[in-house]
């Protein structure tokens, strides 16, 4: 990563993103292929080693009992990691090194399937053509460009690039301000981007009463209009993927954290989630779910059929009163709580199986049968816990050898 600031820099250090600093044997191609499964998960696993965070893609049969462990496990990470998958391929994103690495399995073996040399890749989607589009943030505050990137999986290589000004609507000393990218959705031939402004490179966030999206045509990538909404702030957050989500009519909904602990410097609106009903370009203007009101801010989640979400969220104290900005990127500082969100009735269930945890950067959900796999922190343990949003409860799964877990893929 490159930072320009001392802020950027504490938060890079509360987050714990530093290189690798010990290295893990690898496993050789015998041992691996005498231990991996025919079906199974890949998981990226942040561990500590030496003082410093570890990342690696390691393989395990169960997420429910047992420790997910790198100990004879898997394949190294040589920095901080992203991941993504498309098809078959697995992508671990090394922003260290700046580096993508593409793997595999094949013949029971997690393999690598080429790599390339990238500079930003911070929000990602399949495109229907079987390709990766990428947009690149525009970090430190040193352009006010964006960059659109389309990544092919079979050759491991970043095929087109262009750059590209978020602000195109901006004709005021908003201008001024950089567009982070949260989320993005391919849908008739258009691109949605949505975005938060900020100062790149203090992390201020002077404008959060509005949230934003850009249409773009899609593959030509021209711009078509942007649509907003002064209901609610600014749509997402910095790691804090997703943003938009899907239903099974095709309809997105949108998340605005309005959080000071997930970064934001002030919160002028309520936190909620907003509707973009398929095929439009435009929010719903009879739909807005104010979580806030019901006492909690919304960080992120994931859709689970029938109208319903698995969330992530702060009570609106705790984001005001403790921790500060960033508060919910610490794992020593259990904040987060997991709900089960009616998007029809407007509704919210805790689930109070689920104990306060923290250490949320980037940390996915996975469904798998109608339920949601999540990684929990709570300061002292690590721990999978498998959620059943039909009736609000959660299991604990297996332990988590290490900090959290960065992707869930089934193969």
């Amino acid at each position: 990563m490159k930072t320009k600031s001392t802020l950027v820099i504490a938060v890079i250090a509360l987050l714990g993103m530093t290189s690798v600093t010990a290295c893990k044997k690898k496993k050789t191609t015998e041992e691996e292929e005498t231990t991996v499964p025919a079906s199974g998960y890949v998981l990226g696993l942040k561990t500590t080693s030496a003082g410093a965070d570890a990342e690696y893609l390691v393989i395990s049969t169960d997420l429910m009992s047992g420790t997910i462990s790198a100990t004879g496990n898997g394949v190294e990470q040589m920095g901080w990691m992203y991941y993504h998958r498309i098809g078959n391929k697995y992508l671990a994103m090394d922003y260290t090194n700046n580096i993508c690495t593409g793997y595999q399995i094949a013949n029971s073996t997690l393999s690598t399937a080429g790599s390339f040399v990238f500079d930003r890749l911070d929000v990602l989607t399949n495109d229907p053509s079987g390709n990766v589009f990428a947009v690149s943030a525009p970090w430190g505050g040193g352009s006010y460009d964006c960059k659109f990137q389309t990544v092919n999986p079979n050759s491991m290589s970043i095929t087109s690039t262009q750059s590209v000004l978020l602000n195109v609507m901006y004709n005021d000393t908003m201008a001024q301000l950089n567009m982070w990218p949260t989320g993005t959705y391919i849908n008739n031939g258009k691109l949605y981007v949505a975005y938060y402004p900020l100062h790149g490179a203090s992390w201020d966030t002077p404008k959060t009463d509005t949230a934003y999206v850009n249409v773009y045509t899609y593959p030509g990538l021209n711009y078509v209009t942007t649509f907003k909404d002064a209901r609610t702030g600014p749509i997402g957050y910095y790691g804090g993927s997703p943003a938009i989500i899907e239903d099974e009519n095709g309809n997105h909904y949108t998340i605005s954290t309005c959080s000071l602990a997930a970064g934001y410097t002030q919160a002028t609106k309520p936190s909620g989630i907003l509707r973009i009903n398929s095929g439009q370009q435009q929010f719903d203007n009879s739909y807005f779910f104010n979580t806030e009101v019901l006492g909690y801010k919304i960080l992120t989640g994931v859709y689970v059929g029938n109208g319903k979400m698995v969330a992530r969220v702060v009570p609106n104290s705790v984001d005001s009163q403790t921790g500060g900005t960033w508060a919910a990127f610490g794992i020593d500082v259990p904040i987060h709580q997991i709900a089960i969100l009616d998007l029809n009735s407007q509704t919210l269930q805790i689930v109070n199986d689920v104990p306060a945890h923290g250490g949320q950067y980037y940390t996915p959900f996975y469904i798998e049968n109608g339920k949601v796999f999540i990684s929990v922190n709570t300061g002292s343990n690590a721990y999978i816990y498998r959620v059943d949003p039909s009736n609000g409860t959660a299991q604990q799964g297996a332990t988590i050898d290490g900090k959290s877990i960065q992707c869930f893929f089934k193969y």
